[in-house]
């Protein structure tokens, strides 16, 4: 399976080729975190959030458990 070339999972492909995490292999593992991510996003969107707050959110959600 390969990654959806989502905002969201090039971000987190990106930070884990950087930090040399061995999860930048788990294509599931990216997809799964960028589906939760946009999914937050729009939830957001729809109770109202700006672009801005609804996008803290969605990273929040994408880079939980990093650093």
């Amino acid at each position: 399976m390969a990654i959806e070339a989502s905002y969201y999972g090039l971000y987190l492909l990106k930070y884990l080729k950087d930090t040399e995490d061995p999860r930048q292999h788990d294509h599931d593992f990216i997809n799964s975190r960028a589906d939760d991510a946009a999914g937050a996003f729009e939830g957001e969107r729809r109770a109202g959030a700006t672009v801005n707050q609804a996008q803290e959110v969605a990273m929040r959600v994408l880079m939980d458990g990093f650093n």
